[in-house]
């Protein structure tokens, strides 16, 4: 059985012991199963939550009633850092992003890294979408969700300052191995057709990602 670990420290939360307790967790362990419920009571400054997504790798998220389970990857360390300077809209920008691995192997998990910035205030929220498509172009797993965990809301963004976003492709199993493309692209929160351009496009090819 995993081990358990019953986070925050006290009713209402000891800040500096949950903080230290939660970074131990992500550099012991690396798949992190978080089941958060109640948490406004139990931790109201957000620790636990506001560490895994900012140090760790957010892979999905699902509820189950009152409760959320989510589950991260805990970091690796990225070789190579890819300078983009590609911009979405008029005003997004991603500076740069880093992958886990170009070779992934079947129920293993895929990390990316984005730093995004912005050239003036943002009046709308977006959602950075994440797909894996097939040789035929199908979807075959992705991912949506405000950037930071949608802890860095694009409304909250400050001009000329470096938001790192980290996110999470679960590779599933029973795929043909072979290689497929990783694109990425940014939609309206209140309409996921509403995509930003991306030159002639609505998306951005990051990478060729091998499946085995």
């Amino acid at each position: 059985m995993p081990p358990l670990y019953p986070l925050p420290h006290g009713l209402g939360g000891d800040d500096d012991a949950t903080l230290s307790a939660t970074q131990a967790i992500i550099a012991e362990h690396d798949r992190i199963f978080a089941v958060l419920w109640a948490t406004g009571e139990r931790d109201p400054n957000n620790i636990v939550e506001a560490t895994l997504d900012s140090e760790a790798f957010e892979a999905d998220s699902r509820w189950f009633g009152d409760v959320r389970l989510v589950r991260y990857a805990s970091p690796v360390t990225f070789d190579d850092v890819i300078d983009a300077n590609v911009r979405f809209g008029e005003s997004i920008i991603l500076e740069s992003y880093a992958l886990s691995a170009e070779t992934v192997a079947m129920g293993d998990v895929l990390q990316v890294q984005l730093v995004w910035s912005t050239d003036a205030p943002l009046d709308r929220r977006y959602k950075v979408f994440l797909q894996l498509l097939a040789p035929d172009g199908f979807v075959v797993t992705q991912r949506d969700a405000e950037p930071g965990g949608g802890l860095a809301l694009t409304t909250t963004w400050a001009p000329e300052t470096r938001i790192l976003d980290n996110h999470a492709l679960i590779v599933p199993n029973g795929l043909t191995s072979a290689n497929y493309n990783l694109i990425i692209g940014l939609y309206d929160v209140d309409d996921a057709e509403s995509r930003l351009p991306v030159g002639e496009g609505d998306f951005l090819e990051l990478s060729e990602i091998q499946i085995r």
